[in-house]
C-alpha cells in the first residue's frame, strides 16, 4: 500500500542548514524548483535566451524601440542603388547605377535603447538621379558610438547625344561606420559601363535592374532594396531606378 508524506518544510537533522519551506502550489509544466537563498522554494521557468525578433525598416522612422527583453542586435544598414542613365539615341547607352553601400554591426543593448533610422530614397532618371544614404543612428543609450552611413550608389551617366556613345556606370555607395567591435563594412558595387543587355548590381536584399528585351527598350528597374538600376536601349529612354535603401534589426535575448 503506497504511502503519503504531507510536510511543508524540510530539514536536514542536525547541523545549521536552514528549513526548506515547500511552494504552496503546483508547478506548471517544465518549471523547476528554486530557492530564494533564505530556504523558501518557488516554482520558476527557464528564462528564454537567443534570437526573438526581427524588425525590417523600409521608411525612416524615428525613433525604433526594441523588444523587450532585447539584450543584444545585429543591425544591417543598406544604402539604397542609383538609377542607370538613358539612352538618346541608337547604340548610345547610359552607364548602369551603383548599387548602395552596406554595414552590419553587432551591439550589446538595453531594451530602452532607441535609435533613429533615414532610409535612402532610390535614384530616378525623372527625380534625384543617385541614391540615398541610409542611416542608424542613437536617440538613447549608449550602445551605439557613431551613426553609421551605409552612401547611396551614383546614377550612371547619361549619353551625351549621337550614337555609339558607352558611358561610365556609377560608383558604388560608400560606408562609414567608426565603431569598434564585431562589423562588416562593404561599398556598394560600381554599375558597368553602358552597353546593350548590362544589369545593375545586386545586393545581399535586392537584385539590380535587368534589361528585358534588345531594341526600344526602358532600362530595368532594380528589385528589392539597394541594387542599382539596369541599361536601356533605344531613343529617348529612361534609364532603370535603383533600390530604396533598408535596415534589418535582428533582436537577441
Amino acid at each position: 500500500m503506497a504511502s503519503t508524506l504531507i510536510v511543508d518544510q524540510i530539514q536536514k537533522t542536525g547541523g545549521s542548514t536552514t528549513a526548506l519551506t515547500l511552494p504552496t502550489s503546483n508547478a506548471s509544466a517544465s518549471q523547476y524548483l528554486q530557492n530564494d537563498g533564505a530556504g523558501a522554494l518557488s516554482w520558476a521557468s527557464v528564462a528564454s535566451a537567443g534570437f526573438h525578433n526581427v524588425k525590417f525598416i523600409t521608411t525612416s522612422t524615428n525613433p525604433v524601440a526594441l523588444t523587450a527583453g532585447t539584450t543584444l542586435i545585429v543591425v544591417e544598414v543598406l544604402g539604397a542603388g542609383g538609377c542607370a542613365g538613358g539612352a538618346n539615341n541608337v547604340g548610345a547607352y547610359g552607364g548602369c547605377g551603383g548599387s548602395g553601400g552596406y554595414s552590419m554591426q553587432q551591439l550589446t543593448v538595453v531594451d530602452s535603447d532607441e535609435f533613429n533610422v533615414t532610409i535612402g530614397a532610390k535614384g530616378t532618371e525623372t527625380g534625384t538621379r543617385n541614391g540615398g544614404d541610409t542611416t542608424f543612428a542613437q536617440v538613447t543609450g549608449s550602445s551605439l558610438g557613431s551613426t553609421i552611413t551605409a552612401g547611396g550608389g551614383v546614377a550612371g551617366t547619361n549619353p551625351p547625344g549621337g550614337s555609339g556613345s558607352h558611358e561610365a556606370g556609377g560608383t558604388g555607395g560608400v560606408v562609414t561606420n567608426a565603431n569598434s567591435g564585431n562589423k562588416i563594412n562593404i561599398n556598394g558595387s560600381d554599375g558597368a559601363v553602358g552597353a546593350r543587355d548590362k544589369n545593375g548590381p545586386s545586393t545581399r536584399w535586392g537584385t539590380g535592374g535587368v534589361l528585358q528585351a534588345t531594341g526600344t527598350t526602358a532600362g530595368g528597374n532594380a528589385v528589392g532594396y539597394g541594387g542599382g538600376g539596369g541599361d536601356s536601349s533605344g531613343v529617348n529612354m529612361n534609364g532603370g531606378d535603383g533600390g530604396d535603401g533598408l535596415v534589418v534589426i535582428w533582436e537577441y535575448k
